[in-house]
């Protein structure tokens, strides 16, 4: 009898055993799933606020960028030396910053496994470029997968769009796991000689590490926060439109150009180098940017590239990086001139309800023909721009503009004649031109069948609608406030 109860206790300390090893196993699996949801939640965090941050400082090097150096690579370096002062997160946490070239991805940071060397390129369609390949195709996400070096990593990626990169952040999965198969094992095998020991054992690591879990946890919220903070601050003075068409969808990173026909614009605003010595400059300072603002947006809604600001002056091209076809850039640029011009009026009349009740006049110049445009500086330092007579005749012609007045050239007429009403004026010289210039007026755009222009007048009226060139977002006021003039003369 002795015998058979010394079986059953043995027994029932085996089945005690095996329960607490289940009991044990399924804890420390739950655990591991908690931690590994964690650790994804954790490094999105990580991805989204340090994707935020170098946007962040990548727009506010463009924005402060000189002549003389190249926004691009100044970002690219700061985050190459900050890549060198950061430990970290964890013991195999890394930042990876991609962009692509063809079919490859290049890696930009230096990796802490490779002696602080930047790994080699590897394919689009390897399994070692899953997480790279899905942000540079603008995807943010997490994955588990090989890293470049064949390692099982837990990785959140985030598209820099302003950039053109990839932001990888990656935590090796054997780091996730490693403390949990440890506890695990040491806690199977204390299990064995005494459950109760095993138990106390068991609370005496899983709570520490799970305190571990949630420290860690909160530390990056707090970060994130600082990090979020920050960045908003510097969106402030940085206006993604701006810059969106200089460096989107390039991926050009030497010294290079080409010869391309282009449409070229010149705006400079009349008198606002005496208007300095007339207004106060907070006044001036709030005026010129809510101007460069508006016509800012402007140029990315009609697919212009703002080459620079120049003070007051607005140099912008139609047909590079991308182009609809010469004549096509042609006419966007009109429309996108017409549209300055409305706009100007607007302006003005939200800077009377501010207190300036002189507005602003602009000259604007535009010319067709043949730019070098591409690269231009050294190695260090780069600029997207383009040169050449024609850049030189657009400023020519809005020189010789009258105060609210655009002027093209021959050639630009000859692209724009059957959509746009415009006036030949007399022939000018033009200095660093051998020949007269003869510059075209232009007056509006073309009225269709449907969309003729309405001009009455008489005594105690005068009206005069001219629907094709009314910006489709006035169309609906303009309509209201024709509707109660109606009405009124109905009554």
């Amino acid at each position: 009898m002795q015998m058979g109860k010394r079986q059953i206790q043995a027994r029932s300390l085996f089945i005690m055993l095996g329960i607490a090893l289940v009991v044990t196993a399924t804890a420390f699996w739950s655990l591991y799933r908690i931690s590994l949801e964690r650790t994804e939640v954790q490094l999105t965090e990580i991805a989204r606020s340090q994707a935020r941050l170098m946007e962040a400082v990548a727009k506010f090097d463009a924005i402060h960028a000189d002549e003389n150096r190249n926004s691009r690579a100044d970002t690219l370096a700061q985050i190459r030396e900050a890549q060198f002062k950061y430990r970290g997160f964890g013991r195999t946490g890394e930042i990876v910053l991609v962009e692509r070239h063809g079919n490859m991805v290049h890696y930009l940071l230096p990796e802490p496994k490779l002696g602080f060397r930047v790994p080699e390129p590897v394919s689009m369609e390897g399994k070692l470029s899953a997480a790279a390949a899905r942000t540079l195709a603008g995807e943010s996400g997490v994955m588990r997968g090989p890293d470049f070096t064949g390692t099982e990593v837990l990785a959140a990626y985030e598209y820099l769009p302003f950039l053109d990169m990839g932001l990888v952040v990656k935590v090796d999965m054997s780091e996730i796991r490693s403390p949990f198969f440890q506890a695990a094992l040491i806690t199977g095998a204390l299990a064995a000689i005494a459950l109760i020991i095993g138990m106390v054992l068991q609370a005496r690591m899983v709570n520490p590490m799970l305190k571990e879990i949630f420290d860690v946890n909160e530390a990056l919220k707090v970060r994130e926060q600082k990090l979020g903070n920050l960045s908003t601050q510097l969106s402030r003075y940085l206006s993604p439109q701006v810059y969106k068409g200089l460096f989107e969808g390039s991926t050009a990173s030497g010294i290079f150009s080409r010869r391309k026909k282009l449409t070229i614009f010149f705006s400079d605003i009349v008198g606002f180098t005496s208007r300095t010595d007339s207004m106060e400059p907070e006044d001036l300072s709030w005026l010129l940017n809510s101007y460069l603002n508006a016509m800012a947006e402007l140029v990315m809604k009609h697919g212009g590239t703002l080459d620079k600001f120049i003070g007051d002056a607005v140099l912008v091209f139609f047909g590079d990086p991308e182009s609809r076809g010469v004549k096509e850039d042609a006419i966007a640029c009109m429309e996108m001139a017409l549209e300055m011009q409305h706009k100007i009026s607007e302006l003005t009349a939200e800077w009377e309800r501010n207190g300036i009740s002189k507005g602003l006049q602009v000259r604007i110049g535009i010319t067709s023909g043949y730019c070098t445009v591409g690269n231009f500086g050294s190695d260090n330092r780069m600029e997207y721009t383009i040169i050449g007579n024609q850049v030189n005749l657009a400023s020519r012609l809005q020189t010789a503009a009258a105060p609210g007045e655009i002027l093209m050239s021959g050639e630009t007429y000859t692209l724009v004649k059957s959509e746009f009403e415009c006036e030949e004026k007399e022939a000018i010289t033009v200095k660093g031109f051998h020949d007269p210039v003869r510059p075209y007026r232009l007056l509006g755009k073309r009225a269709s069948k449907n969309e003729q222009e309405i001009n009455l007048s008489g005594k105690g009226y005068a009206v005069r609608v001219d629907p094709a060139s009314i910006a489709a977002g006035e169309r609906e006021e303009v309509a209201a406030t024709l509707q109660q003039a109606l009405d009124s003369l109905r009554q």
